[in-house]
């Protein structure tokens, strides 16, 4: 966005809504002011709307004051519109409170385009190999990782934009009617407004599963699949059909208390999950032991019991092939 015209009236009008709006949130108010404030805002059928749009930059400023980059913008913002100031010899209430004009420097900043880039562009939010993070975002909302996942978060004004790029998270909404919230998976998007839910990447499919509320899956050739409580999609990727069967919700959700546990699954999807706790990843031997049905309770991280476990009880054994642990089928390992 170009920058602003300092001396224009629509600069003008935002810089005096910016400072109205701090004043009336600080509540120190004199009736006068009041009064003077409801003349400010007949006289003038713009100053409204930029009143508006004032409120909305300050309550995205003031979800996101403790960052690091806010906390530096607030200081450039300040710097900036002093200079302005100095340069045009004019600001109204000349006698604010520094605070005042420091937060109303930002609100300016925001709406004119110096402070876009905080709340537009994207930020990464990833975990290690083995390592689970809780993270709340700017609007109350609550992101959950599961180990070796990624997430792009990037808001705006006018909506809350979210890619899961690798591994598993959960979302737990805030409500916000006038901010959607999607999460894009690979060729999936997924669109909530105040719900919980988790999205996946394994195994060439994206899995989303829904614990509260309602959502809607979006992809490529096919209208939208709802998705009520209770309910998990499973949608392979760069294909349109989809699928949904009803899910133990509970039983879904324990990663997040360090249990893996699976329901005749294939050990491919298996392993995909367990090496995201794993220091020394295991893979399958063909594809005959990627199709073995794995079913169980494990510890994330212990991938010691978890080989004692499927090798009890299937056709696999286990093999080292250049320091890495390979899952083969009993009919392999006989050649």
């Amino acid at each position: 966005m170009p920058a602003a015209d300092l001396q224009s009236p629509e600069f003008l009008r935002a810089e005096a809504a910016a400072l109205w709006c701090v004043r009336l949130a600080e509540g120190e108010m004199t009736s006068a002011a009041r009064a003077e404030f409801a003349r400010w805002l007949a006289s003038d059928p713009g100053h409204r709307s930029a009143f508006d749009q004032a409120v909305a930059a300050w309550e995205e400023t003031d979800a996101a004051e403790a960052t690091p980059e806010i906390l530096a913008l607030r200081v450039g913002a300040l710097e900036s519109l002093r200079r302005a100031q100095r340069a045009r010899r004019r600001w109204p209430f000349v006698g604010a409170a520094a605070r005042r004009l420091l937060a109303a420097s930002v609100v300016v900043a925001v709406l004119y385009g110096s402070a876009i880039w905080w709340f537009s562009s994207p930020q990464e939010f990833s975990s290690g190999i083995g390592e689970r993070r809780t993270l709340a975002l700017t609007d109350g909302s609550v992101l959950s990782l599961d180990a070796s996942s990624a997430v792009r978060v990037r808001y705006s004004g006018a909506q809350r934009a979210l890619e899961l790029l690798q591994g598993r998270a959960k979302f737990d909404v805030a409500k916000d009617p006038r901010r959607p919230f999607s999460v894009r998976a690979a060729d999936r998007e997924i669109v909530a407004t105040g719900t919980a839910f988790s999205v996946e990447i394994v195994q060439r499919q994206v899995r989303v599963i829904l614990y509260t509320g309602h959502v809607s899956v979006a992809g490529p050739g096919a209208a939208p699949t709802p998705l009520s409580a209770g309910q998990e999609l499973i949608a392979p990727i760069s294909q349109g059909q989809v699928r949904t069967q009803p899910i133990d919700t509970a039983r879904s959700l324990s990663w997040q208390n360090g249990q893996l546990e699976f329901v005749d699954e294939p050990l491919a999807a298996a392993l995909e999950r367990v090496n995201r706790y794993a220091r020394r990843p295991l893979s399958a031997g063909d594809a005959a032991a990627a199709n073995v049905r794995i079913s169980g309770v494990f510890t994330a991280g212990d991938a010691r019991a978890f080989i004692e476990g499927v090798t009890t009880v299937t056709p696999l054994r286990v093999e080292e092939r250049n320091g890495q642990q390979v899952l083969l089928s009993s009919r392999q390992a006989r050649q």
